[in-house]
């Protein structure tokens, strides 16, 4: 007989620790009697003031000269794991070329900033961004340890294609793709749903579909979302929204004129 293992997290907010406490001791009987029970390591009861970590991010309110204010920012866990992450991928490709370096960061640097990016992550961005330039300077000095760092610079690093000032853009000298720099990624508020705006209201198509595109570009590659603008947010088969609960794929279509690459839901490919 198989085992399943289920877990969750969750977040109870009360307005005094009392409170709290008699709703984790009624928590306790309820979930236990469908099989669950509360991580001890996990649980606690906290003040809003000290703060608490939740997937990945830290929610706490802090006292301004404004008042109190709630103020949710990237965790230190969250942090450090970034940054083994990204220690353990120099490690592993010591050595290599640039191009392809720059091939294993990139989305990783994408994926911690798209997530981050909902809340105060400013200073988090530039944490990271700092720690990159470190290590990707120690990697070039170990793929060059005969070559003066003048050499170096001159070579591998340039100003960013888009434009900008800053001139210590990693970049491959073959290929001329850059690193990424999590400071690149906007800094973009989540905005809430407001209640009376339904889906189904026929009135509000335009809002939702604009809505999903937000949605998309923030889960998606730079790829994917430069291809979903050309195709208008649209299957390129159903020509239905991308965002319409269907998983979506990249597939070579079939034109007068030979392949293109397009983006589609897997149903319409079947």
């Amino acid at each position: 007989m198989g085992r399943f293992q289920w877990s969750t997290c969750l977040v109870v907010l009360t307005e005094t620790k009392e409170q709290a406490q008699s709703i984790y001791e009624r928590l306790q009987p309820y979930l236990r009697k469908r099989g669950l029970e509360l991580s001890n390591e996990k649980t606690k009861i906290t003040h809003i003031e000290d703060g608490f970590d939740f997937l990945g991010f830290s929610v706490r309110q802090y006292k301004t000269w404004q008042g109190n204010k709630l103020l949710i920012k990237p965790s230190k866990e969250s942090i450090k794991k970034a940054k083994e992450k990204i220690r353990y991928t120099f490690g592993i490709m010591r050595g290599q070329p640039v191009r392809e370096l720059i091939k294993m960061l990139n989305p990783i640097i994408r994926g911690y900033g798209q997530y981050w990016k909902h809340v105060v992550s400013k200073k988090s961005f530039g944490v990271i961004a700092n720690y990159v330039f470190q290590k990707t300077c120690k990697y070039l000095r170990q793929l060059h340890p005969k070559k003066a760092w003048k050499w170096i610079r001159k070579r591998y690093f340039r100003k960013p294609h888009h434009g900008g000032d800053n001139s210590w853009i990693l970049t491959c000298p073959i290929t001329n793709i850059q690193l990424l720099h999590m400071t690149w990624i906007k800094i973009k508020r989540h905005v809430m749903v407001l209640y009376k705006n339904s889906p189904d209201d026929p009135a509000l198509k335009e809002y939702w579909e604009k809505r999903d595109r937000k949605v998309f570009d923030t889960e998606n590659t730079l790829d994917r979302i430069k291809l979903a603008r050309k195709q208008g947010y649209r299957c390129a088969l159903c020509r239905q929204p991308l965002q319409n609960g269907e998983k979506v794929i990249v597939r070579n279509l079939e034109v007068p004129t030979g392949e293109v690459i397009k983006l589609v839901h897997i149903p319409c490919v079947r």
